[in-house]
């Protein structure tokens, strides 16, 4: 049997720790996006179209470089000696995590076609409180993997991220039903209709953001933290 000690454990180990911190450079630049995305919506909602041409940039820049960080940990995947299940567990989670940030550029390109001064303000500040929570969520997924790095409580940070979640999915069935409403009667139908395709993104975000929690969940029962 091989003590702790042995060089082939020590250098496995040294070798996850530097992936898993690939792995957080990734996940702060998406956390960047939400962050980006909050102020873009807040744009919107006080009419400033100006200002959502700017940040949708910088959103696509952000999301541009997280994509980037994501293919350097694949790189690093195939040329690094790594056990067949841990490297499926990274796998999971850039790739799971990305999309998160893809689905935030989309909902705002889709946002970016739309006329916000059209759009009733019942339904402004509805996409407004779905981003707050989004937001309340990020920070919760931000604290799972906060535990996961200190062996902390994963699985109670998870459970919470899974509630955030639910939450916005009731909200976005609500928002819909407004935005179908409002729809029913509104002449220009690509004006709704991109507003539910971006309400239909921002809750795909949320999902993404509870499958990397599950997956950070799944990781730490394997490790026995």
């Amino acid at each position: 049997m091989l003590g702790s000690g042995h060089i082939g454990i020590w250098l496995s180990r040294q070798t996850e720790k530097e992936v898993i911190s690939s792995c957080e450079d990734h996940l702060s630049k998406i956390f960047q996006v939400v962050d980006k995305f909050k102020e873009f919506i807040e744009k919107y909602v006080d009419n400033n179209a100006e200002d959502c041409h700017y940040l949708a940039i910088e959103i696509s820049n952000l999301e541009r470089e997280a994509d980037q960080i994501k293919e350097n940990i694949i790189e690093k995947l195939m040329k690094l000696l790594f056990h067949p299940m841990d490297q499926d567990e990274i796998m999971r989670l850039v790739t799971i995590a990305d999309d998160i940030a893809a689905h935030l550029k989309s909902a705002t390109r889709k946002l970016l076609y739309t006329t916000p001064q059209e759009v009733p303000n019942h339904i402004k500040d509805g996409l407004k409180s779905i981003t707050h929570l989004l937001v309340e969520e990020k920070n919760c997924l931000k604290k799972t993997i906060d535990a996961f790095i200190s062996k902390g409580d994963v699985k109670k940070m998870a459970e919470e991220t899974e509630r955030i979640e639910e939450t916005i999915d009731d909200l976005r069935v609500d928002l819909l039903a407004q935005v179908l409403k409002w729809g029913d009667n509104y002449r220009y139908i690509s004006n709704w209709l991109m507003i539910k395709e971006a309400i239909e993104n921002i809750e795909s975000a949320s999902d993404e953001m509870e499958n990397t929690a599950d997956v950070l969940r799944a990781m730490a029962i394997l490790r026995k933290y």
